[in-house]
């Protein structure tokens, strides 16, 4: 009896080195016999260093609300997000849009001329094989090629999918969230059942131009008053900035962020999409408001009206995002800035401690 003991208490301890957080042990029998280490980090998502896999820094905004694109068609869009992604679905036939809800953010989407996102929208997924086995077969229905490279994967599973959309006016990547964390992050908001996708994870855009990059930094800093990071690389014996990272933390296990990153090689394209941030509270959403209004920055249908109209809507768009230092749009990328008590915000109650 003594020897069993030993036994099942040697067992016991493979069982929680070896699975995944939630200390499931179906990780650890989907597992090669004799996984190395470094495998099972991999693929668990244990031991990395990419930075959403860590609590949100102080300060952090509370959401990263949505993306809003206009597509040629809305049924290709529903079917590389919702049947090749997985997300859950909302349809308002009122105002002709469709909500592609992954966690507590959407990708909304209206028809109408395409607009580009520019750079890369992020998406963790519970199961990348069905993600890159679905798009695969979607391609054909499309007619066109939608997975288009394999990557290093950053936080779980085997490898990172880049994908194009149906419209290939939009690049998205679809990774693993750690091994467990799925339902820590569909505790955080209530929306319709997703079968696989479950948060946007990042929204990278890219500039061209280094020194953009400073810009940007400079206007989540000064207009916005929200968590950055900085990261620099030295080019002709100059440390230079090249991304600049900010942080949302809208509840446990999920760390959003917005990032931006100098790309000399790429383009800014015309025709952007939008993005819907969310606010702490309702002093610093006054405070934005305050700042853009005296820089011109909000848009035309915000510009005529009072602080009164803009608090009872508990939202304004702005034009883009322009450098403090000289006043220059950096890029214009509209944001639809809210407070958290928005009606859409799915954030009802204060996001708990990670």
């Amino acid at each position: 009896m003594e020897q069993i003991k030993k036994q099942m208490k040697h067992l016991a301890k493979v069982c929680h080195d070896m699975c995944a957080p939630d200390q499931s042990c179906v990780q650890y029998w989907l597992l090669p016999e004799r996984a190395p280490d470094w495998y099972r980090k991999l693929v668990l998502g244990t031991g990395s260093a990419d930075v959403h896999v860590r609590s949100a820094p102080k300060d952090s905004l509370p959401l990263l609300g949505h993306i809003d694109l206009a597509v040629p068609k809305l049924e290709d869009a529903k079917l590389f997000w919702m049947e090749g992604l997985g997300c859950g679905e909302t349809y308002n036939p009122s105002t002709g849009q469709l909500w592609a809800h992954m966690g507590p953010s959407q990708i909304r989407f209206h028809e109408g001329n395409a607009t580009t996102w520019p750079g890369e929208i992020r998406v963790w997924v519970e199961d990348i094989r069905a993600v890159a086995d679905m798009l695969n077969m979607l391609g054909r229905t499309l007619d066109t090629k939608i997975v288009e490279e394999m990557r290093e994967a950053r936080t779980g599973g085997e490898y990172a999918a880049l994908l194009h959309d149906a419209a290939r006016k939009n690049k998205v990547e679809a990774s693993e969230a750690p091994s467990g964390w799925g339902p820590a992050i569909q505790r955080i908001a209530s929306g319709p059942p997703c079968k696989n996708a479950l948060a946007l994870s990042d929204a990278v855009v890219h500039l061209p131009k280094r020194t953009q990059v400073q810009g940007v930094a400079r206007f989540y800093e000064h207009y916005i008053g929200s968590a950055i990071t900085k990261k620099y690389a030295v080019y002709e014996a100059q440390a230079l900035m090249d991304i600049c990272m900010v942080h949302f933390g809208p509840g446990v296990k999920l760390h959003q962020t917005l990032t931006y990153k100098a790309d000399l090689r790429y383009t800014v394209p015309s025709n952007l999409a939008s993005v819907c941030i969310y606010v702490a509270d309702h002093v610093q959403f006054h405070l934005v408001f305050a700042k853009c209004k005296s820089s011109g920055l909000l848009s035309a249908n915000c510009s005529s009206k009072s602080w009164e109209e803009i608090e009872s809507h508990k939202e304004f768009t702005i034009t883009g995002v322009m450098d403090p230092q000289d006043h220059s749009i950096v890029i214009a990328l509209p944001h639809i800035i809210r407070t958290k008590d928005h009606p859409e915000c799915p954030l009802s109650a204060p996001a708990p401690s990670q």
